[in-house]
């Protein structure tokens, strides 16, 4: 009797186990496809390098990641990249970005006599290093293809905090530019000076333009929305704070300051792994 008991208790066991083990959830597949997140909002800035007047210009951030991984932290000033290099501490790819034109009237018919700058696309390369994970240094190199149609990079330096849904960053900035650049923005020709009057002939030449800083609080309101608030200010200097365009038609004082909305969303690409 004490063995059939003892049977029919095995049984029973086993039953329940391979029961339990029926209803017992799978695991999850691993992760597939990529994370995208974008962001885009508007920006007012100094309308182009030495204005004094201001505009608005769109602004935004774009990063791609797998399924589960951390939101890079991403600048409001960084162009838009992509880390086809990514091993973690460091990070490089291609990079792009917009520039507004200068018209001759320059807002308030100062800049008659000047020659246009139109609208500007800059592609080049941008490499990341983080030393530790609240410290940051980016740069970025661009070639214009059209517009200034010069060499433009920046360098960019962030100490970045976290804290609950906030993140906070503050760093100061570097702004070089070739001669092509520095002709387009700050340069005179003798006609030119003659026909607008204010301002005489000059050559500038190809180095630093400015230095500056920018600040920006990050606020994550949802899981997958979230709203960036930054301010920047940079100064002429060198060859581009020599020219008469900022001295007497401009400023040698640059703003910028604007918010940016992004959302990320699951994304299959058929060609990434």
């Amino acid at each position: 009797m004490i063995k059939t008991l003892a049977l029919a208790g095995l049984v029973s066991a086993t039953a329940s186990a391979g029961f339990a083990a029926d209803v017992a959830p799978t695991p999850p597949p691993p992760a597939s496809g990529w994370t995208l997140t974008v962001g885009l909002g508007p920006q007012v800035q100094t309308s182009f390098p030495g204005a004094k007047s201001v505009t608005v210009w769109p602004t935004g951030t774009l990063a791609l990641r797998r399924p589960g991984e951390p939101e890079p932290f991403a600048s409001p000033d960084d162009g838009f990249g992509l880390a086809l290099f990514d091993i973690g501490w460091f990070k490089a790819g291609p990079v792009g970005r917009v520039m507004s034109s200068r018209g001759l009237s320059g807002g308030n018919g100062a800049f008659y006599g000047l020659h246009d700058v139109d609208w500007t696309l800059e592609l080049g390369v941008y490499g990341e290093l983080w030393y530790t994970e609240h410290f940051r240094a980016r740069a970025e190199v661009r070639q214009g293809v059209n517009g200034h149609d010069g060499l433009d990079a920046n360098i960019a330096l962030d100490a970045i905090q976290k804290y609950d849904a906030f993140t906070f960053a503050i760093g100061p900035r570097l702004q070089f530019g070739d001669t092509q650049y520095m002709n387009a923005y700050f340069s005179v020709t003798p006609y030119e000076a003659a026909v607008n009057g204010r301002v005489g002939a000059y050559q500038a030449n190809g180095g630093l333009a400015s230095v500056g800083g920018l600040a920006s609080v990050k606020y994550d309101f949802l899981p997958d929305w979230s709203a960036t608030v930054f301010g920047g200010y940079s100064r002429l200097v060198s060859s581009a704070a020599a020219s008469p365009i900022p001295n007497n038609l401009g400023s040698l004082n640059q703003y910028t300051g604007g918010v940016v909305i992004a959302h990320s969303f699951h994304l299959d690409i058929p060609f990434l792994p």
